[in-house]
């Protein structure tokens, strides 16, 4: 699996043709993980490494859970790479 980053710009990001070649997974942090290199070359992802990336998707979800009111069990845990 190789990992990339980069903001989502909308309609046209991933397309229908994009996700059936090879699948296209969102995580926080504007982390996408596929096998799709032709994918991240039209979107101008930065390639991750799976370290990296998941450094990245912890940081975003902390930081999500940063706004959270203290007495509430709404935290969200980290999703883990595949």
């Amino acid at each position: 699996m190789n990992y990339y980053q980069i903001q989502s710009t909308g309609k046209g990001f991933i397309t229908h043709e994009d996700n059936e070649k090879n699948h296209i997974s969102g995580f926080p942090g504007d982390i996408w993980a596929t096998e799709n290199s032709s994918w991240a070359s039209r979107v101008g992802a930065v390639v991750k490494t799976k370290a990296q990336a998941q450094a990245i998707v912890d940081l975003a979800v902390e930081e999500s859970n940063q706004g959270v009111v203290e007495n509430t069990q709404t935290v969200q845990q980290s999703p883990q790479l595949p």
